[in-house]
Formats: structure tokens, sequence, C-alpha cells
């Protein structure tokens, strides 16, 4: 198994799967493993079905965007889901978790001259930290932990990694990938606690 497999898996334990829109705790609407939809054309790109399993039309969908976006943010996923909530098929999911992976990889690998040659565990950590934090998050405003990428440092980079958000046991398993790829091995216990909530982004 790859280490982009490796990232499905962890991301899709600790952002836990939501198929329907809801309200993450920014109060921005949230689909999938913490896709991000910033207006109703980003739903409306996406292969949202109805309660029967028919394709959501462009009008229902917007209807359901705009349902969602008028409730109070931060609640349990549950609390936006409806008899007439839309959802996104399962194979719908996983082609845009991956897709948006692969894009954060190239991303860091555009940013990193020596990507390819860092050990699995910090290309781990490294994912989990761009899709929590994002581009810019990431990049711009960690730059100690940056520099210590550059330097392939993953003692500093272990030191420097902690996000306020995440739980404990996400930023304890980032952490440790750093850790790991200090030692240059894999962690013995490398799977990811189950996230506390789902609904990040």
């Amino acid at each position: 198994m790859s280490y982009l497999d490796d990232s499905l898996t962890n991301l899709t334990e600790f952002e836990g799967v939501v198929p329907w829109m809801y309200l993450d705790t920014k109060g921005l609407v949230t689909v999938g493993v913490g896709q991000m939809l910033p207006d109703a054309a980003s739903a409306q790109s996406l292969a949202f079905t109805d309660p029967s399993g028919q394709p959501a039309t462009q009008d229902a969908i917007q209807s359901d965007y705009d349902r969602v976006s008028a409730l109070a943010p931060g609640k349990a996923p549950g609390f936006y889901h409806t008899s007439t909530s839309l959802v996104l098929p399962d194979p719908a999911i996983d082609m845009l978790l991956m897709k948006r992976v692969t894009d954060f990889d190239d991303q860091l690998r555009e940013r990193f001259q020596a990507y390819a040659s860092f050990p699995d565990p910090a290309k781990l950590g490294l994912l989990d930290m761009i899709y929590n934090l994002g581009r810019d998050g990431l990049f711009q405003h960690f730059p100690h932990f940056m520099a210590a990428v550059d330097k392939q440092d993953w003692l500093a980079a272990a030191a420097n990694c902690h996000r306020v958000g995440p739980s404990q046991a996400r930023n304890d398993w980032t952490r440790q990938q750093f850790l790991a790829a200090a030692a240059g091995s894999t962690p013995a216990d490398s799977d990811p606690a189950p996230a506390a909530s789902t609904g990040g982004s």
C-alpha cells in the first residue's frame, strides 16, 4: 500500500465521512471527508443523488445548499440531515478525496524539491497537515515547521507541527509520523485514533 493509500485511510478516520451537506465548526458547508463547498456551484459540480437514488437536479442541489447554509453551525452532522437531504454516493466521495489528496501531494512536491525522497511517515504527516490547514495555512502560518521540513529536520518538524483545532489524538499521531521519520522507521502504532467528532475541514 502506498503512502497515498495510507493517507486516504488516515484522513477518513480523522475527518469522518458524511455523505450529506452539513456545516463545520466554522459555518462552512461541507460534505464527504471534510470537503468544503464554498458556494452552491461547487456543490452542483458533484454527483449528488436524491433520496430515491436518482441524480439530483441543479435546482435541488441549490435548494439543499441554501437550506443547510441557513442553519446553526458546528452541530453534529446528523443535525443537518432530513428525509429530503441529497447525498453523495461512496464512489463519488472516494474520488473527491483521492483528487484532493493527489492535488495536495502535488503542491507538497512542488514546494519541497526533495519531497520524493522524504520518508513515507513524513509524507503522511505533511499530507495530514496540508489537508487540515490548506496550502496557505500550512505554507504561510507554520514558518518554523516549514523551515524544519526544508532541512529534513524531522525532530524539529515534530516539535512544531501542533495545530489548534484538531483533536489531541490527531496532533499526537501527526507528531509521531515525524518522529518516525527521524528514527528512520514506521511507528509501531501507525493507526490513527478515531476522530472525536466528524466535520473537520
